[in-house]
């Protein structure tokens, strides 16, 4: 079960990594170099055009604008009236070498929890957060969210779902942690280009959310300096592409319609 576990956690975060681009147009970079020996000509487009997409990706540019291009893809959320809860959805999280903190919250969620804070303060709602395991033997990332949204905002949080690996279960598995409680909708916190996949995550389990998206970025040219690689640049492009994949997956049918809970039978 161990090595099964593993197995699947290696093909949800490491796999991407390694074929998404623009960390993927490598591999296509290698494959133009092998046939150029027997194909020249092709072996030279195919090296000429890794390299192309490999510098445009890596400008804040194109980085910029496919993050832009998620956001205007956002679908309309159905009217979910007035949300009685706020939810949460966990990023990502790390294995650290620390003995006393053996894992923490990773940026994104860092950045999902300081957004949050702010809402909350507001809305005054209870909170749920959703992640699962960073890896075998490690805690939650809804667990480290939680423990720090307590320490370092001095924030409650009412539930924690564990069990999460991905945005479709996000949905799915608040949605049942919710509907328990008697909540018929909330209001959704996560980022700006992660918003699309997650209003259809939510559609398909059923359950109406308001939309509350961090961090948007739309991009225009500034300077000369746009057109410049940056490592940042390379960060943004690789969660559009993994969000556009990801998204496409979903609308294919990778994240698959939740049977709505029967209504209980009257009282005889």
């Amino acid at each position: 079960m161990s090595i099964l576990h593993d197995f699947v956690h290696f093909f949800r975060s490491t796999l991407p990594s390694l074929l998404v681009p623009p960390s993927g147009l490598l591999w296509w970079l290698l494959l133009g170099l092998v046939v150029m020996r027997r194909r020249p000509r092709l072996g030279v487009a195919i090296t000429v055009a890794s390299c192309a997409l490999l510098y445009a990706l890596s400008t804040p540019l194109v980085g910029g604008l496919l993050i832009g291009s998620l956001e205007a893809a956002q679908p309309p959320a159905p009217d979910a009236g007035e949300p009685g809860a706020i939810i949460i959805l966990g990023a990502d999280g790390e294995r650290t070498t620390d003995q006393l903190v053996k894992a923490e919250p990773g940026p994104l969620s860092l950045q999902r929890l300081s957004g949050a804070a702010i809402i909350v303060r507001e809305k005054k709602l209870p909170v749920l957060i959703t992640g699962g395991q960073v890896g075998e033997g490690q805690p939650a990332v809804a667990d480290l969210m939680a423990d720090l949204f307590k320490d370092a905002f001095d924030l409650p949080v009412m539930w924690r779902e564990t069990r999460a690996d991905n945005t479709c279960e996000n949905a799915r598995y608040s949605a049942a942690v919710l509907r328990q409680a008697g909540i018929t909708s909330a209001l959704v916190v996560t980022h700006a280009w992660h918003m699309p996949r997650a209003i259809l995550s939510f559609q398909q389990a059923g359950f109406p959310i308001v939309p509350a998206p961090l961090h948007a970025d739309t991009h225009e040219i500034r300077s000369v300096g746009d057109l410049l690689p940056h490592t940042s640049a390379w960060v943004r492009s690789f969660y559009a592409l993994h969000e556009w994949i990801g998204l496409l997956a979903y609308r294919m049918g990778a994240c698959a319609a939740t049977p709505l809970p029967s209504p209980p039978a009257p009282p005889p």
